[in-house]
């Protein structure tokens, strides 16, 4: 048993002797695909949001497992802009703010060509949590504002059908590549596949893909 804890406390202190804090933050383009059938058939839109993201995460080394691999736990707030197609929100040409908590979890290699020119590459998951929505409903009625993570009544205001919540949740499965310049500078680009559907629509179903271009900066 004492010779468990020994071996435990000093992978412990090794891993913790290669950790690095890494502040990063860039641009993100985020794509949803959307789909509703009804009795006419399926319809089909297209969101494009576009913003960016700040944050940090914690590198730690896995050497002891094979050299240049390692656990890269974050977090971030992210913040997009765009319109909204409609379908299935059944919101026409609506502006959308939007502010989420992402929580990454990623794994990550380092391939050294000099000492201060590496290659990075990665893939993991990430966790989403949806914090702030507004949504005004578009040009022709732009005194409509709406907040997506609650269900919108049928109204006055909002004539038709009522328009069913947006998931808060999601769930990203992403890979990237980058360079590591002189073990301080980080220039990446990854792409995250939305595995959730981001509708409580029975008949509908929205998934979202984000592209982001970043930099990191090694504290």
């Amino acid at each position: 048993m004492k010779k468990l804890l020994v071996i435990a406390a000093a992978l412990l202190i090794g891993m913790q002797a290669n950790a690095q804090l890494i502040f990063n933050g860039g641009y993100l383009h985020a794509t949803e695909n959307l789909k509703k059938t009804t009795s006419l058939g399926t319809q089909d839109g297209v969101n494009v949001l576009d913003g960016f993201y700040a944050g940090a995460k914690y590198r730690i080394g896995l050497d002891g497992i094979t050299e240049g691999l390692s656990l890269a736990p974050g977090a971030n707030f992210s913040f997009l802009f765009g319109k909204e197609a409609g379908i299935p929100d059944a919101i026409d040409d609506a502006k959308t703010t939007e502010v989420a908590l992402n929580v990454p979890i990623h794994v990550q290699y380092l391939f050294e060509i000099t000492p201060d020119f590496k290659l990075e590459a990665w893939a993991g998951p990430t966790f989403q949590y949806g914090i702030y929505n507004r949504t005004i409903d578009g040009e022709s009625n732009p005194t409509n504002i709406f907040n997506l993570y609650k269900e919108i009544p049928t109204s006055q205001n909002n004539p038709g059908l009522a328009i069913p919540a947006r998931n808060r949740i999601n769930l990203f499965l992403g890979i990237g590549l980058g360079v590591e310049v002189s073990e301080l500078v980080h220039v990446n680009v990854g792409y995250d596949f939305g595995l959730l559907n981001l509708t409580t629509d029975a008949n509908g179903d929205i998934r979202r893909g984000l592209l982001r271009i970043g930099l990191g900066y090694n504290f």
